[in-house]
């Protein structure tokens, strides 16, 4: 026995249990079509089938990439910080290029014009 069984065993079970779900919702498939399954549920605008064939802005997306990547930069960032002072000078150079990069990231956005609602 490997000192990974268990691991294996709960990989299995993930496994099967997504299989068996996307099984069972293809077997089943939902026979629901009508004007309330198409309905908004907070947003306020109506769905419309002639959005796929026609550009839409993106900025709500790419305000929410942004936020993301921002966020995990302060989960990188927090721990680097509690124990900063014990992993040396390599540690800190390498969280200065970390941060440069994402500042000429965030200059990029900025310059294009990302950060500015029409």
């Amino acid at each position: 026995m490997s000192d990974f069984f268990s691991v294996y065993v709960y990989f299995g079970l993930v496994l099967f249990i997504t299989l068996a779900t996307l099984g069972v919702s293809g077997l089943f498939p939902s026979q629901k079509t009508g004007k309330v399954k198409f309905m908004p549920y907070e947003s306020g605008i109506q769905t419309e089938t002639h959005l796929l064939q026609e550009r839409f802005p993106l900025r709500h997306y790419l305000v929410g990439l942004m936020f993301l990547v921002f966020d995990i930069e302060v989960i990188f960032l927090y721990p680097w910080a509690v124990i900063g002072k014990k992993i040396g000078a390599f540690a800190f150079y390498e969280m200065t290029f970390f941060l440069v990069a994402l500042l000429v990231g965030f200059a990029y956005v900025w310059r294009k014009g990302g950060l500015q609602w029409e």
